[in-house]
């Protein structure tokens, strides 16, 4: 995850971390480590598809998409919101399988609940270039 193009952030440090940690865990495309944090319950939308209920589903998602991938690294841009309900703006650069890069804008809106685990993630994103 790179924030060297973050140009504001209306979240507390800490949260910044949790973040910058929750997406290293996603760049590296660590499942396990990604699904600490979740909460059991958490529902997820991914752009255009149908919304995906409980961590252990969500993980089967993300590593069936990740299978279709070589890698992928965020760069944020701005993290608007509060502590415990903030849209993240990203640029990702992906890397398909044939090796070539592109750069997809997207923006995720998190809400987190008292333990500080995401209870909802809404990924908004157009992922046709990955696959043109």
């Amino acid at each position: 995850m790179k924030t060297t193009h973050l140009q504001h952030v209306h979240v507390s440090d800490t949260t910044l971390a949790w973040l910058a940690e929750k997406y290293e865990a996603v760049d590296a495309m660590d499942a396990e480590k990604y699904r600490r944090f979740l909460s059991a319950d958490c529902e997820l939308q991914f752009g255009n598809n149908p919304i995906v209920q409980c961590n252990n589903e969500i993980i089967g998602g993300i590593k069936h998409f990740w299978e279709t991938i070589r890698g992928l690294n965020h760069s944020f841009i701005n993290i608007l919101g509060n502590d415990n309900h903030f849209a993240a703006e990203a640029i990702i650069e992906y890397t398909r399988k044939d090796n070539l890069v592109v750069n997809v804008p997207g923006v995720t809106i998190i809400q987190r609940n008292e333990a500080g685990l995401a209870s909802s993630v809404k990924i908004f994103i157009d992922t046709t270039p990955i696959y043109k």
